[in-house]
């Protein structure tokens, strides 16, 4: 992972803490949803990695306050910053992060990944995993127009509000308008 994790993790904890979560069910699905990555393969000038940084943050709070929204218990593994600083980039790993998730807590772990191939094209990645098995019960990647706050937001907003993480996943949501 590179050494914005940390920078990232903290941002969205601050983001996260800002937002009241509704009431949660006793059966509600625990989910860890870490923060997002960038895979930049753009090749243009890397003046904007503040912003990126900053929108991997947004994303990843995006991200978990509409699954909270939706009857998840979003579990912080803000604790694990240092750990994930030593890791590989988890959307190439194959589930390194499900060890992390099932000590926090989680049923489900959820990562993220915005692959920018240019300013005007990116696409964004979720990948939701079982963390007794490991297994993938849930992927979804939508293509994004523009290198914007807005572009990003709603990326992630049209899968999570899509159902497109699986039924798996999403069967055990709430399902309500945001």
């Amino acid at each position: 992972m590179n050494r914005a994790a940390p920078v990232v993790l903290a941002i969205a904890a601050l983001l996260a803490a800002t937002v009241a979560p509704p009431a949660i069910a006793a059966d509600a699905p625990r989910i860890a949803v870490f923060p997002f990555e960038l895979n930049d393969t753009s090749g243009e000038q890397r003046d904007t990695h503040d912003a990126e940084q900053a929108r991997l943050a947004m994303v990843t709070q995006v991200a978990g306050r509409m699954l909270a929204e939706r009857g998840a218990e979003i579990v912080d593994v803000s604790a694990y910053a240092g750990k994930l600083e030593t890791m590989p980039r988890l959307w190439q790993c194959n589930g390194c992060e499900v060890p992390l998730a099932r000590e926090a807590g989680a049923d489900i772990a959820i990562t993220g990944m915005v692959h920018k191939v240019s300013t005007l094209i990116q696409s964004i990645l979720l990948i939701a995993r079982d963390t007794e098995s490991g297994r993938i019960i849930g992927n979804a990647s939508v293509s994004i127009r523009g290198d914007t706050d807005q572009a990003w937001r709603r990326g992630v907003r049209y899968i999570v509000k899509r159902d497109m993480l699986g039924e798996t996943v999403h069967a055990r949501l709430r399902h309500i308008d945001n």
